[in-house]
């Protein structure tokens, strides 16, 4: 199990002997309690350190999703040539290339999703190490098709425990579909849960984390009461747009 040495101060602390890669991680809890943002910190250091990043976009906007970034002290647009972007559109019925770097796909349906799969492997063959992190926020939206939900979820869970290619980081809402987050959870190498304390303070403690030491207490995750709630609000208007969209599927 090779290991990425972290960069950022209280990431060090919660594990210092590094992020352990190839590996699979959840980071689950309530909604509105700041997950995808723990997420963009681990694929910051990702990212400067050399390794290649795929976004999955799915209830925010790529123009807030740069500008999120760059709050967390990071210009998006220097890395370019390391990350590919996959944004969900539930109106598509195959995976639609926009730009270079800059895929739509509706990966609510299986199918999709294992045709995505193997894009992300194809756009990961040329970076070696650390290679290729995966980070996908609210996964769990997807789980509001009553069609696809179960199938999608096993596609998911697929990917957490036998695609060893990537590392993979996803965040889900721990309020619903509890049934479907639990094997989930169950099956990640890593699990983080976070939450949120008034006024608007973000905590994250480690569960697990494979081959590796890590602090086992609750921590305060050093971000703006600022950011926290503009993320809150976007992610908010994102699922009154989208989960209806997916409720059709």
């Amino acid at each position: 199990m090779k290991t990425l040495k972290l960069q950022q101060e209280w990431l060090q602390n919660i594990l210092p002997d590094g992020f352990p890669y190839p590996s699979s991680t959840l980071v689950s809890g309530p909604g509105g309690s700041g997950k995808p943002l723990v997420g963009y910190m681990f694929a910051k250091e990702w990212l400067e350190q050399g390794g290649a990043v795929v976004f999955l976009l799915t209830s925010t906007t790529f123009e807030y999703f740069k500008d999120t970034m760059r709050m967390l002290g990071i210009d998006i647009e220097r890395f370019n040539d390391h990350i590919l972007y996959i944004e969900l559109d539930t109106t598509q019925k195959q995976i639609i290339k926009t730009k270079d770097n800059y895929l739509q796909a509706n990966f609510v349906i299986p199918e999709i999703w294992i045709q995505m799969i193997k894009e992300i492997d194809r756009f990961g063959k040329p970076f070696d190490n650390p290679g290729v992190m995966v980070s996908g926020s609210a996964l769990n939206l997807l789980f509001f098709s009553d069609t696809y939900k179960e199938k999608i979820q096993s596609g998911i869970l697929e990917t957490l425990t036998e695609n060893r290619r990537h590392t993979w980081l996803f965040t889900v809402n721990s309020d619903a579909f509890k049934k479907l987050i639990t094997p989930l959870e169950e099956a990640a190498d890593n699990l983080m849960m976070s939450h949120m304390e008034k006024p608007m303070h973000l905590f994250l403690k480690i569960i697990n984390m494979k081959g590796v030491s890590f602090k086992q207490e609750t921590v305060k995750v050093p971000l703006s009461q600022e950011i926290l709630k503009s993320l809150r609000e976007e992610a908010e208007k994102g699922k009154r747009n989208l989960i209806p969209m997916i409720k059709k599927l």
